[in-house]
């Protein structure tokens, strides 16, 4: 059976699961998790309005971020870390609505399809970006061909072949071929709209000078310490409700805790698992946690030329070598649920028989080193980003995968550090990390695994050929048989190593209004109120 949602809750020492089975509000869009104990992933005990309190609205929202950006530009950069502000500063055609879990209009106020491969988007008018530039249709055409030549963030964009102008105010996108998940590949933090004379103003600096037109448009950023950001007085929608919203960098993931509890931080990002006991007994604060995109792995280097993840009977041995639920439960608390998939079960293309949960087993594992001829076992550089979850997991790892004669050296190091080494192809055989899936749909997991992807490690052309096969497929039925032949070749060659589908986890006071999750992370904070 597919559970759509998955809601495990631990407090006092109890694991407490709830499943509910409900529909997908759209293809690409999960809805919150919910049981008898919460509601919309919140203790329901806690539901009193802080508007209702009768406390005086503050100007400033202070929230809590365990990681520093690295960029603002988008364009550039698409981790969590970045666009978990800068989606507050930019604005694409579409926007994921996190109220109605489906995609609405923002930049384009309506759209329809030509043909198969041709769409036309009506723009809206009037749109100012924060250097006080009239969005046009050049600024839309402008980003996306700037996205399409972007080492980083193209393979997002290899579904289109060009765009172009109609008028002032729409746009005509050309298709390579017909693509099913058009939409929600427009919502990806990275589809956005940037200001075309900004960035030809400040050039490689734009990251420090960004303009979009969201809501929010920066103020002040304080490298690893904080990002200020201040409400856009010409924003064409609804005003910000909260004029100011400081983000604090905060890694020490207790440290985020101990603030939300004393009232230095309105709301706390990337709660620790097992800080959230602490959250949902206080009076005063609510926990969120709900299932996302977000999948908890490790990569492997299949291309490597020394060592010996590159035979896939290696990495099938590892992957029966790990105990997933006991990870799971040592590190996410119950917050968390065990997989082999490359996604999350809120995601378009996730199928519940194809993933195997947790493979474990020793003999097996030991076998299969054995017919790769490694049956005494070898030493293995095991790169983990820094983070307590990471590190923890790493530690766990290390045990479990000496016991069939792999001794892992973990080597800690901030993850930009180790994209780095990744990507200018240095041998990192195997690395801790996660993947977010951006789009909820298993098109974007393609996409990451292309032989063209940036940081590319695993090369097998039959993957780029099960992706086109299933974005020219329109009947869901039939596109989803695609993805299942993808399961069963990811099942043989392993580029990665899932060991649980993650919660997104948020704290925030009860003084909190409006604040609504976004399942991959890309928070929208104007409609959010805090008060004294």
């Amino acid at each position: 059976m597919r559970l759509s949602k998955l809601v495990q809750i631990r407090k006092k020492g109890m694991l407490i699961a709830a499943a509910a089975l409900t529909a997908c509000a759209l293809a690409a869009c999960g809805g919150s998790g919910s049981s008898s104990d919460t509601k919309g992933g919140e203790n329901t005990s806690k539901e009193t309005s802080a508007a209702e309190t009768g406390g005086t609205q503050k100007d400033t929202l202070i929230v809590a971020k365990d990681e520093n950006v690295t960029s603002l530009d988008p364009q550039a950069i698409v981790n969590q870390k970045s666009f978990s502000v800068y989606c507050n500063l930019y604005e694409g055609l579409v926007t994921y609505d996190a109220e109605t879990k489906e995609i609405s209009p923002c930049l384009a106020t309506e759209w329809e399809a030509i043909d198969d491969k041709t769409y036309h988007f009506k723009l809206r008018e009037g749109v100012k970006f924060h250097d006080g530039n009239v969005r046009t249709s050049e600024d839309v055409c402008f980003s996306f061909e700037r996205a399409m030549s972007s080492g980083v963030v193209s393979t997002y964009f290899n579904y289109l072949d060009s765009i172009e102008p109609d008028g002032d105010n729409a746009v005509i996108m050309h298709l390579k071929m017909p693509y099913a998940q058009l939409y929600q590949a427009l919502s990806n933090p990275s589809a956005v709209v940037v200001s075309k004379k900004a960035v030809e103003q400040y050039g490689d600096d734009f990251a420090k000078n960004p303009s979009g037109t969201g809501a929010y448009k920066l103020k002040e950023w304080k490298q690893a310490d904080s990002i200020t950001l201040e409400a856009f007085e010409d924003y064409w929608g609804e005003k910000p409700v909260t004029p100011t919203v400081v983000y604090k960098v905060i890694p020490e993931g207790s440290q985020r805790t101990i603030m939300l509890e004393n009232g230095e931080a309105d709301i706390a990002y990337a709660v620790l698992p097992n800080d959230a006991g602490r959250i949902e007994d206080s009076a005063d604060l609510t926990m969120i946690h709900e299932p996302g995109y977000k999948c908890m792995l490790f990569y492997l280097k299949t291309d490597s030329k020394t060592s010996p993840v590159k035979d896939s009977k290696v990495r099938q041995a590892i992957q029966y070598a790990v105990n997933k639920q006991e990870i799971a439960d040592t590190v996410a608390y119950g917050y968390g649920q065990v997989g082999s998939l490359y996604c999350t079960p809120l995601t378009t293309g996730y199928n519940a028989e194809k993933d195997q949960g947790d493979m474990y087993d020793v003999d097996k594992s030991k076998a299969l080193l054995a017919e790769a001829g490694y049956a005494d076992g070898f030493d293995l550089d095991f790169y983990c980003q820094t983070g307590q979850t990471y590190e923890e997991v790493a530690t766990i790892l290390q045990a479990q995968l000496a016991d069939v004669g792999i001794n892992l050296n973990v080597i800690t190091m901030e993850s930009n550090t180790i994209n780095e080494k990744v990507y200018s192809g240095e041998e990192i055989p195997i690395r801790m990390g996660f993947y977010n899936n951006l789009c909820g749909d298993v098109d974007l997991v393609m996409q990451k695994l292309l032989p063209s992807a940036y940081g590319q490690v695993y090369f097998n052309d039959e993957v780029e050929e099960l992706m086109n096969e299933a974005r020219s497929k329109t009947d869901a039925a039939e596109r989803q048989k695609v993805y299942d032949k993808f399961w069963d070749l990811m099942a043989e060659d392993v580029p990665w190593i899932t060991i649980y589908y993650e919660e997104t986890m948020i704290g925030r006071s009860n003084k909190v209004d409006g604040f609504k999750l976004n399942p991959v992370g890309a928070h929208q904070l104007k409609t959010v109120a805090v008060y004294e």
